[in-house]
């Protein structure tokens, strides 16, 4: 084998290792979007679609070079095929960038417990918003009601404490799974961050239906020791949805 042979495919070869690569990343940011994480590092992402397309076009150019028909032909099939894996991604990419609307959370400053947005409200808040971006101020007590129904599309989401004043701080601590009562986490009251978002549904008696999603803010110590779970369905029986009952 000469050696514009073995540059084709030794740079084939890595670009198939990277495009195996390319689908392990792009499984593991599904995977963090199923547990709703606010912040998901993208570098790895960048880094492997940009080493992807560079080596996609290197073997295309060696390929060029090489006498064998038939090594050709698989060279193109193989980089060819992994160089529209990489741009597919990447047009895919910014078409969920352009249809994804920013979600902005705005809590009372050091606020510690569950934080509720119910949907469907008739007597709830008109949010101000976008196609791009939506903003909610959430209340003192934690529960924001909304009119109008829950976002069906892919979502953005941050979180902010904010001062009477105005100023905000970005909450980025995520915790997606169980906390256990580790020493460290029963002393540590310094740490604010947001425990498992997640959304729910449910119908009150006069046929109501309310959608909403939740979360704990707060820290570890408080979690784990002072953590007081809201029951939104009695809230609810207290507080009706007034809306117009479906017909049966």
């Amino acid at each position: 084998m000469d050696s514009r042979s073995k540059r084709l495919w030794v740079a084939t070869l890595a670009n198939v290792a990277v495009a195996s690569l390319l689908i392990l990343v792009l499984y593991g940011i599904m995977l963090a979007l199923a547990v709703l994480a606010p912040e998901i590092s993208g570098w790895p992402l960048y880094v492997v679609l940009a080493l992807g397309i560079a080596l996609s076009l290197i073997a295309l150019r060696f390929a060029k070079a090489v006498s064998s028909r038939a090594a050709r032909r698989v060279a193109y099939i193989v980089n060819g095929c992994a160089l529209l894996l990489h741009l597919t991604t990447i047009f895919g990419l910014v078409a969920l960038l352009i249809s994804s609307t920013r979600e902005r959370f705005l809590i009372p400053d050091g606020y510690k417990g569950d934080v509720y947005v119910v949907y469907g409200a008739s007597d709830g808040e008109r949010l101000s918003k976008t196609h791009s971006a939506v903003t909610y101020r959430i209340p003192k007590d934690g529960i924001l009601r909304v009119q109008g129904p829950m976002a069906r599309n892919w979502t953005r989401t941050e979180y902010d404490y904010q001062t009477e004043t105005g100023k905000l701080e970005r909450i980025r601590n995520f915790w997606p799974t169980t906390i256990h009562p580790t020493p460290e986490n029963l002393a540590n009251d310094r740490d604010y961050g947001v425990y498992f978002p997640r959304t729910g549904g449910l119908t009150d008696e006069k046929g109501c239906t309310a959608e909403y999603q939740f979360f704990y803010v707060g820290t570890k110590a408080h979690l784990l020791t002072k953590y007081k779970q809201v029951d939104i369905s009695a809230y609810l029986q207290q507080h009706p949805l007034s809306c117009t009952p479906q017909q049966k």
